[in-house]
């Protein structure tokens, strides 16, 4: 069991910490946005002013002046005064005695601000003749328990606090009899009961069901927040504390704001647990926004920690300079060290550079004889493969023709023994008939070529395609049924075969001399490239596969 306990109080520890802290990371970015959001409400200011220099129906110009009023009470409390004081001159003007108490009020929340508490007690009474209906008097009645209140902390004799106290009390429960249950204001004085009571639990419950914590703004949230923060610390829990301590000044710095008193008070929390930097950077906030509001009670109790934060925040920055004399001094040590360093490298650097200039020499000649060598491979490859291509051509085709040269012997021996026994017999007249009579000429040159064909297609199977690839497409060639080669093709085979002389072209396939150069002058105008280098081009074919 007690182990269960201290696991759960661990654990919600954890979750406290982390909670404040991302509240305060939260509170760091909107300080650095804060002339942001303070130029985004002298913009709404603008508005209103310009909207009222056009207004003269005076129900509107009273509203308008209220709102003016109501943006600056907490903004600028001299800007406030000017507004409260032109309210209560139009109220005179039309003689409006319920806009007269609304001035009066007016200036009791200003005097209340600034530390005119004598003038504001005053005021009160005057103001509470008119304060006949209900809003009104309930107005009276949150003006006086603040004012009694601010009074209370901050006379100097117990008699008169305790007489300012129950003023105060004697105020606090005219709100909770007047106003109804759901208002915020009967939400806080009843908040302020309980947690006079020391029920912090019930206290918190009631502000965290407050409707205006989620309807009221800004500003409101900043006051929530800042009751349930001094709720939290009254109640021992300092991590909640700040948690909402820094919820309440993210409010305050949103709605721009001068007159606060979260961003300071948790800037004591932070000095007491050691966070100076952020201390101080929220004092120094507090006290700039207090004197540009004219705030003179929040400059009062700013001025009360102020000199203690800022102390220590010197202190600390006495000792960071202190130990960065002590940083700047190793490091003037260690430059020394990097000097000699770096002269002892720079001495090795320049034996280094002189082996590097002879090497890289070196490597030049290696560089340049590796060159040569791969040249004199690469041509040595050429070679041997124009070899070995050559040789295979020249194998098959001697084998080729010493097959054909056999069987034409073959032939001319048949014919020979034909043309004697004819001689024999017949005479010299039917030896001319049978010359005469003999067609094998042609059949002989027809088995040649196709012996040819085939031969050559053996050792480039694929020109036909190859070669039609060098041409553009309508002036490719095709070939007939059962044709392997035809005239055009065997001329470029010929030429494939190391054959580019036209007159052994044209003795070879028996045709003359201009018939093959027309053959060659109309094949390489069909050219896709350049028709220069077609001929060049048919040598390749078979290479790559050779």
């Amino acid at each position: 069991m007690m182990l269960r306990l201290f696991l759960f109080f661990s654990l919600w520890t954890v979750f406290e910490l982390r909670a404040s802290e991302a509240a305060l990371q939260q509170l760091d970015r909107v300080l650095d946005e804060r002339d942001h959001y303070v130029a985004l409400r002298e913009a709404e200011l603008t508005a209103v002013r310009a909207e009222l220099v056009v207004t003269v129906e005076p129900v509107a110009r009273f509203t308008l002046l209220g709102e003016l009023f109501e943006a600056n009470l907490a903004f600028n409390a001299d800007s406030a005064y000017r507004y409260a004081g032109l309210r209560y001159s139009l109220a005179t003007e039309q003689g409006r005695e319920d806009w007269r108490t609304d001035a009066l009020l007016d200036r009791v929340a200003v005097y209340n601000a600034t530390g005119l508490y004598k003038e504001a007690v005053d005021l009160l009474a005057e103001a509470e003749k008119g304060a006949t209906d209900v809003g009104r008097r309930l107005r009276l009645f949150y003006l006086s328990r603040s004012l009694y209140e601010s009074l209370s902390r901050y006379v100097p004799f117990a008699s008169e606090q305790a007489h300012y106290e129950a003023l105060r009390v004697q105020y606090r429960d005219s709100v909770l009899k007047y106003d109804v249950p759901s208002a915020s204001g009967y939400v806080m004085a009843a908040f302020e009961v309980l947690a006079e009571q020391g029920d912090y639990a019930a206290a918190l419950r009631l502000l965290q069901n407050d409707a205006g914590l989620e309807e009221g703004g800004e500003h409101h949230r900043a006051i929530v927040y800042h009751l349930m923060g001094n709720a939290f610390l009254s109640a021992g829990e300092a991590d909640s504390a700040v948690h909402y301590l820094a919820l309440s000044s993210v409010s305050d710095l949103k709605s721009a704001v001068k007159e606060y008193i979260s961003l300071w008070q948790l800037a004591g929390l932070l000095y007491e647990r050691g966070d100076v930097d952020r201390a101080y950077r929220y004092v120094q906030t507090s006290l700039d926004d207090a004197t540009a509001g004219n705030a003179r009670l929040r400059t009062i109790g700013i001025s009360r920690i102020y000199p203690l934060i800022e102390g220590a925040y010197r202190s600390k920055i006495a000792g960071q300079q202190q130990q960065l004399r002590r940083f700047l001094l190793a490091i003037a040590l260690l430059a020394l060290v990097l000097v000699v360093a770096v002269v002892l490298v720079g001495v090795q650097l320049k034996r280094l550079r002189r082996a590097r200039k002879a090497l890289s020499v070196l490597n030049g000649e290696l560089e340049r004889t590796n060159r040569e060598l791969r040249e004199s491979n690469r041509q040595l490859q050429e070679m041997n493969r124009l070899i070995s291509d050559s040789s295979m051509i020249k194998e098959e085709y001697i084998g080729r023709y010493m097959e054909q040269c056999s069987l034409y012997l073959k032939k001319l021996e048949d014919y020979r023994s034909v043309l004697k026994k004819t001689a024999q017999t017949g005479g010299v007249k039917a030896l001319q008939e049978a010359v005469k009579a003999y067609e094998g000429v042609d059949a002989d040159l027809e088995e040649f070529y196709r012996g040819f064909d085939e031969t050559f297609l053996r050792l480039f199977p694929s020109f036909v395609e190859d070669f039609n690839a060098l041409l553009h497409a309508p002036e490719r060639i095709e070939l007939k049924p059962g044709e392997r080669l035809n005239t055009e093709l065997r001329i470029f085979a010929l030429i494939r075969l190391g054959i580019s002389d036209s007159e052994k072209i044209a003795h070879f396939l028996r045709y003359s001399v201009s018939t093959i150069y027309n053959y060659r002058t109309r094949t390489r105008n069909k050219a896709a490239g350049d028709r220069g280098l077609l001929e060049a081009e048919v040598l390749k074919i078979g290479l790559d596969k050779a």
